[in-house]
């Protein structure tokens, strides 16, 4: 090939700076340089070194003034400050020569040019001329499973040599900007055979890898949803992901996993006590929580009053949790946002997966409907505790019966390579029969299709539709008190969201989002038996809510990154009826002036908000961060509960004529830091949280079935404060972590100038869920590749109550009970051992059933944990333990 390049060199190299001609030996400043012109700076060099510059004199480089320390390496200083105003030093035949962009482009694609014809091993990528040589081109793809196709979320994609890497998204997607030229690519996931793969990478191009199970490797290994070093380089404060293989580790109840308690174990992040739904992320309620599965909300996340978890775990691809209410995107709570992320079915072959266990069992079926093309993913789940219950001596309970079943499905077509449908629902009942007269039922029904669009490597498009309906009903067969009730929520939502990445420092997502809402506060209809009651139905209530969103991905230089944003929502609280208070009364049935009734979708009252985001984070060093957040978020609905946990007799209001909505703003700062090439990790992270407008009731108040509900409920404002510490062990033989909170949560009740609608005298006093300490210990021992232990201990100031400090005696009523202020007490701490053995089939690739062995001892000492301490008439106490003995149980998981 001819070499075009010398000609070209010389060409542009006129006016030489003249050294000895020998071969390039590091350089370092023999001084110190103050503003000092560069082309002074190389005379000086030129004394002291024997190396040879060459430049062309009109591009005016004295203009470029050296700052530098006498000991610099005066090479790599050149080159830096080369960089910032477009040219480059190449190293050609033991010359260093100063060059421009043409100058540049025209050196490295001859090179390329001659290392094409012997390639070595190489892939090449991209093709033709890069557009500017001078600056990084993009390299993407997608890290998959080979064996299932999936997504591996958090593979590591590092550059051989250097520091440059990146790890993949929710979708396994990647994308790594560099210089062209020669690279090896190292693509490693916990469990997964890494691969190195040698690149000539010429312009922005494209490369997938598949990763194969690590079924046979000797030494062990940690199974994590992220690479080890994502705590530290993670861009979102306040950001978990859990892979689900993690999940399955811990330890369970019955044999069941619970995605949404195994989050319990994380900083920040506790519930009420065993037995309860739902949870609470930094002295936030249950209802301050945005639950999703697949995008779509998620009114009710467990089973049977909270002892199993509402989602299949054998369809989890991860379990992603936002403790500071997330970037833009989300919105519509002010705790958290849980989204539990579902995989796709197998597009290469059919496979069927399942467990049996004592109580409950589950069965999945995947395969594709046209390979590589169209997949299909159905499962169900089944619980039979009855026979258990029949064992229990106390009649209330063995005349009792309980059970749930749920179904999944997903089907997913690719139309073509930038063009997916994918559609999937969810169906879940429970039941739960009481002594043989009340039943408790809760329905949920979920509808999700989406469209995933790719306009280009850098603009993408997701539409999606969402259907969810949540629906809590009591049927009692009490004779002569007969009755049926019902109450549940209903949304339709619809949602597009862009990504759009802007060269190297830039990633745009933005978006509209719109939720219709049918609220259903309750209807009490009395059977035919029930001569004595008369039916009640409250007044239905709806509402639409909107909001746009523009949230920056803003790589600012390799250290620093800011992830801000901004989302704006409007709610429109539309028809239904509202009553008028008299203001200079308290609120009560008798203080109503008017009522005010409006047509369906008139508009009653609107709400507008304007929500900030911001997450900086700083790479002190390559191990090390420090991140820092600000987040605001608004919440439209709200949980109306008299319980510390979520309960079948909860419901959700809209904010309305008489209720506002609820305003967050929470402030974290945190240090992440690894250790020893990443084998220990650690982290302590500080919040603040003010919130306005909390909901609570007043003294007495009368919840269900209360038309003039207003006037029972107050608001006010609340704050949360704490630090979370975590020190985690990610690779060897044993692995977990030890995670610690410092909490409290607090509220007060003091806008009302009546004595009424204040409480404990408008002083702040702790949330039912205040608990100041929460320490959780995970391990996971493997005793070898087939055999291991797991084991999870618990501990928690006990939660506050309200308890009777005096009793007097009143005409013919003995006693009459004298309640101290709201939760100015507490019960017993609590404290929880967990015990899990698990025994793996063969290690032999090639078998027909892949199984385990799970036997696990759920509170291994008998803690009779209290969950609530009651009085009876006379103020004599009783605790009451939802599990107050070691409960052991066995499963089995295959797969086929």
């Amino acid at each position: 090939m001819k070499r075009k390049l010398p000609h070209l060199l010389f060409f542009l190299l006129l006016t030489p700076v003249l050294f000895a001609q020998e071969p390039v030996k590091p350089i370092f400043f023999d001084r110190d340089y103050f503003e000092t012109p560069l082309p002074v700076v190389l005379d000086n060099l030129q004394e002291h070194t024997e190396n040879l510059f060459f430049y062309k004199k009109e591009w005016g480089i004295e203009a470029f003034l050296v700052n530098a320390k006498q000991g610099e390496n005066a090479i790599e200083y050149i080159e830096n400050l080369l960089k910032n105003y477009g040219y480059s030093i190449v190293y050609y035949k033991d010359l260093l020569i100063i060059v421009n962009q043409e100058g540049l482009e025209a050196y490295r694609y001859e090179k390329w040019e001659e290392d094409d014809a012997n390639l070595n091993g190489y892939q090449l990528i991209g093709a033709g001329k890069p557009e500017n040589s001078n600056l990084p081109v993009t390299l993407s793809g997608r890290i998959t499973d080979a064996g299932e196709n999936e997504p591996l979320i958090g593979a590591s994609i590092q550059v051989v040599g250097s520091e440059e890497g990146v790890v993949t998204d929710l979708d396994g997607k990647y994308v790594l900007k560099i210089i062209p030229g020669k690279y090896k690519l190292l693509v490693q996931y916990s469990g997964y055979e890494p691969q190195s793969i040698p690149i000539q990478l010429i312009n922005t191009g494209e490369l997938d890898a598949e990763l194969f199970n690590e079924t046979l490797k000797l030494e062990e290994f940690t199974i994590t949803a992220r690479s080890q070093e994502i705590s530290v380089s993670e861009k979102i404060a306040g950001r978990e992901i859990l892979d689900i293989a993690v999940i399955k580790s811990l330890p369970t109840f019955m044999g069941e996993v619970d995605p949404v308690k195994s989050l319990i174990s994380l900083p920040g992040v506790s519930s009420v006590g065993e037995g309860t739904s739902g949870f609470n992320v930094r002295g936030g309620d249950p209802g301050q929580n945005l639950v999703m599965m697949d995008g779509a909300i998620v009114y009710n996340s467990s089973h049977l009053f909270g002892f199993f978890g509402a989602f299949n775990s054998d369809l989890i691809r991860d379990v992603e949790l936002y403790k500071g209410g997330g970037p833009a995107n989300y919105g519509g709570r002010v705790s958290s946002v849980l989204n539990v992320n579902l995989r796709n079915g197998n597009s290469q072959g059919m496979e069927v997966q399942g467990g049996i266990g004592l109580i409950s069992s589950r069965l999945l079926i995947e395969g594709p409907i046209k390979k590589d093309k169209t997949t299909f993913l159905i499962s169900g789940r089944t619980a039979y505790p009855n026979w258990m219950l029949k064992q229990m001596k106390d009649p209330d309970l063995y005349q009792s019966a309980a059970g749930f079943y749920d179904v999944n499905f997903k089907v997913n077509h690719t139309l073509d390579e930038n063009n997916v449908l994918t559609f999937s629902g969810y169906l879940s009942e429970d039941n739960f029969e009481f002594a043989s007269d009340t039943a408790y039922v809760w329905k949920t029904k979920l509808g999700i299709l989406k469209w995933g669009h790719r306009f280009n490597n850098r603009f993408l498009m997701q539409a999606q539709m969402v259907v969810s309906d949540f629906q809590s009903n009591i049927h009692n067969t009490e004779v002569n008190y007969d009755f049926d009730y019902q109450s549940g929520i209903l949304n339709y939502q619809g949602k597009i969201d862009f990504t759009y990445e802007l060269g190297a420092a830039h990633k745009f997502d933005f978006g509209f989002t719109s939720l219709y809402y049918d609220f259903n506060n309750g209807e009490f209809t009395p059977g035919r038996e029930n001569t004595t009651s008369q039916m009640v139905r409250i007044p239905q209530e709806n509402a639409l809510e909107s909001a746009v969103y523009l949230n920056d991905e803003y790589v600012i230089s390799p250290r620093l990154s800011l992830v801000y944003g901004l989302r704006v929502s409007n709610y429109l609280a539309l028809g239904g009826s509202y009553f008028e208070f008299d203001p200079d009364q308290p609120r009560t049935p008798a203080s109503v002036t008017d009522t005010l009734a409006f047509s369906s979708n008139e508009i009653a009252k609107s709400f507008f908000g304007i929500e900030p985001r911001a997450s900086f984070r700083w790479l002190a060093t390559p191990s090390s961060s420090i991140k820092l957040s600000y987040y605001r978020t608004n919440q439209y609905i709200h949980l109306i509960s008299n319980t510390a946990a979520i309960s079948p007799v909860d419901y959700w209001k809209s904010s309305g004529y008489n209720l506002s909505p609820s305003i967050a703003d929470q402030y974290t700062l945190g240090f992440f830091k690894n250790w020893k090439d990443n084998l220990f990790e650690v982290s302590v992270e500080g919040y603040y949280k003010d919130i306005q407008n909390v909901v609570d009731y007043k003294n007495a108040a009368t919840i269900l079935l209360n038309e003039t509900l207003d006037a029972d409920l107050v608001q006010g404002v609340g704050k949360a404060y704490g630090a979370e510490f975590l020190i985690r062990k990610n690779r060897g033989k044993l692995t977990g972590w030890v995670g610690y909170t410092y909490s409290r949560s607090l509220r007060k009740f003091d806008q009302s100038p009546f004595k009424e609608e204040k409480i404990n005298g408008g002083s702040f006093f702790p949330a039912n869920y205040d608990k100041p300490h929460d320490l959780s210990l995970v391990m996971d021992y493997k005793v070898s590749r087939r055999f291991a232990m797991n084991l999870n201990f618990a501990y928690s100031t006990g939660r506050p109550i309200t308890v009777p400090v005096s009793k007097f005696q009143f005409e013919d009523i003995l006693s009459v009970l004298n309640y101290s202020d709201r939760n100015q007490y507490r019960i017993p701490d609590y404290h929880r051992l967990d015990l899990a053995f698990t025994l793996k089939s063969g290690l032999k690739k090639e078998k027909f059933i892949d199984g385990e062995w799970v036997f696990s001892i759920y509170n291994v000492y008998s803690r009779r944990n209290p969950f609530s301490v009651y009085f009876t008439q006379r103020g004599n106490a009783f605790q009451l333990s939802v599990l107050g003995s070691a409960f052991p149980s066995i499963s089995y998981n295959f797969k086929l």
